[in-house]
């Protein structure tokens, strides 16, 4: 097996801190300052639910613009840009003072740290050789798991030692004086990869967004590729329901986190090396089997060890799908348009973050019950593999790929 060269490795760390940074983005991250901004402002949690519904929604629909800039700018430029933004979504959260500023926190927040942050990362990844191109997505999808661990343990101690807006401050200068230096830093070591744009002579079967859009396979595929950010995203939010029907209490139920952590990180290594070594469309089509098999087993398993077989099953299709899917869109639309092209999957995917959890707390507000509301989402993400597999397997077989 190759080993990195100077090059990719300084892309691998320059993706990794882009990812670990968008943490300040991540609903897992925010969520954490819930209780100081409700009591701020009086809000319920209905409220502060719903301001960040509208943020969340403004910012996938600014990502789909923005994102693709990525294709045309100067990445130290494109880079710069992202950490100055994230900087000043950190201050202005940390100094709002009303229901309409929060708003515009948290569009920011989403739009700078969960959008661009992550999609300046993987798609630098995205553009390596073919043949590390696995490894390092994997490699750089770390620091997703990386801020989910070591961010929430510094931000309570903060809060406890400073209050919830310095800590904010304190994030702001950080992103300023740290991320965006070592960004800059490393950026320099890149050289071939130092530029993100491309022209359609750089790869004459790429495909730009529009093209894509119109493309039936990517119609065929979205049901499968979207499916882990609406139902993990609703499962997660109603996690407490969750578990109450099965009989745990959250703190248990919760418990079983860390093991949705561990699992994806371990999958998406080894996943990185089967994708180097056939390809993402070969890989993906066993994107969604843990997931559905998570579903069944919360349906059917009366086990203490419950949530932890459900939470790492849940983190295995998590880990397979940063390397897997990234690879997937290179191989089906070429590399001059990617970051357009990522920037419409990801506006999709926070589209359905954001639904996700709408739709399963109405359906449970009907009286639906859980193990319908599994069912349904087994039965959904089966029919979603099958359309997966088909078109993969088709693509894979044309001689005429493009």
């Amino acid at each position: 097996m190759k080993t990195f060269n100077k090059p990719l490795t300084a892309t691998i760390a320059f993706g990794f801190l882009m990812t670990l940074s968008s943490g300040f983005g991540q609903t897992f991250f925010i969520s954490l300052f819930n209780p100081e901004l409700r009591a701020a402002f009086n809000l319920s949690h209905g409220d502060i639910g719903g301001l960040y519904f509208i943020g969340t929604l403004l910012s996938a629909v600014a990502v789909i613009w923005l994102g693709k800039l990525i294709d045309q700018f100067d990445l130290r430029i494109y880079t710069a840009f992202v950490n100055i933004g994230l900087a000043a979504a950190c201050f202005t959260i940390a100094n709002v003072n009303s229901a309409a500023t929060l708003i515009l926190a948290f569009f920011m927040l989403r739009l700078f740290g969960q959008g661009l942050s992550g999609h300046t990362g993987i798609t630098t990844a995205s553009r390596v050789q073919a043949e590390y191109r696995g490894r390092t997505v994997s490699l750089v999808g770390l620091g997703y798991s990386t801020g989910e661990i070591i961010l929430p343990f510094c931000t309570v101690a903060l809060i406890s030692a400073y209050g919830w807006r310095q800590t904010w401050t304190v994030y702001a200068v950080l992103v300023i004086l740290v991320i965006a230096v070592f960004a800059q830093l490393l950026l320099k070591k890149l050289k071939a990869f130092s530029r993100s744009s491309h022209t359609p002579s750089d790869d004459p079967k790429s495909w730009n967004r529009s093209q894509v859009m119109r493309d039936r396979r990517f119609w065929m595929i979205a049901p499968a590729i979207f499916s882990p950010s609406i139902i993990s995203t609703a499962l997660f939010f109603h996690q407490q329901s969750l578990a109450e029907s099965n009989g745990f209490t959250l703190s248990h139920w919760a418990a079983g986190i860390a093991a949705y952590s561990i699992a994806a990180v371990l999958s998406s290594l080894f996943i990185g090396v089967l994708v180097d070594r056939y390809s993402g469309a070969q890989v993906v089509r066993f994107y969604l089997l843990p997931f559905i098999t998570a579903v069944i087993v919360a349906v059917f398993l009366q086990s203490f060890a419950l949530p932890f077989i459900y939470y790492a099953l849940i983190g295995a299709t998590v880990g397979i799908g940063t390397p897997a899917v990234s690879a997937l869109w290179l191989e089906l639309y070429g590399s001059a348009h990617i970051g357009a092209i990522r920037a419409l999957t990801h506006a999709c995917m926070v589209f359905g973050t954001a639904l996700g959890p709408v739709i399963f707390g109405y359906l449970l507000d009907a009286g639906v019950n859980w193990n319908n509301l599994l069912a349904a989402s087994a039965l959904w993400m089966a029919l979603a593999s099958l359309l997966l597999i088909t078109t993969t397997l088709e693509w894979i077989q044309s001689p005429h790929r493009a």
